[in-house]
């Protein structure tokens, strides 16, 4: 079985992370003092939380498993190490390429109300064609769909086509 694993947040937010988490230990470390039981205590819960929000940036991972002979695709999401989900994708019989669509998506902030916030983002929409029709497999931004295109093709032998939206759509 064939194996592409990546980060789920960008690199940015990965050393972001590990800032945290050593920002964490420094202010634990720092923060040791002879004063009152509390202040110690808020101290050490706003350390490990932050401490936990770094791990949570830098233990998420998504991993798409190809195994040739059954025809499966198995995209996975994991923590740790623990797998939090797993979902399999039967690739169809004579799938001829791999399509990559470019989708636009808006929308606005959960806290419309205290601060309104829209934003926009292209997403990617991958397929797999064949004669029989096509089947959807994971949606994601552009360069990781390009390696995961790269990584079926190298695997399956099937060719990939990335089609972008025309100016006159984009909004």
């Amino acid at each position: 079985m064939k194996k592409y694993s990546y980060n789920l947040f960008p690199k940015p937010l990965i050393v972001a992370g590990y800032a945290m988490i050593v920002l964490a230990i420094v202010t634990l470390f720092v923060n040791i003092h002879p004063g009152q039981y509390e202040d110690r205590k808020a101290d050490f819960v706003t350390s490990v939380g932050i401490a936990f929000i770094g791990l949570i940036l830098v233990s998420f991972r998504s991993g798409i498993f190809l195994d040739e002979k059954s025809g499966i695709l198995i995209k996975e999401s994991g923590f740790m190490g623990i797998i939090l989900s797993s979902e399999k994708v039967k690739i169809p019989r004579n799938c001829d390429k791999i399509l990559i669509k470019q989708k636009n998506k808006t929308g606005t902030g959960y806290y419309r109300a205290v601060l309104p916030v829209d934003y926009k983002l292209k997403s990617f929409d991958m397929f797999f064609h064949s004669d029989s029709g096509v089947v959807r497999f994971i949606n994601t931004d552009c360069s990781r769909a390009l390696k995961i295109a790269e990584f079926l093709k190298s695997n399956l032998k099937i060719d990939y086509t990335l089609e972008l939206l025309s100016d006159a759509t984009k909004d």
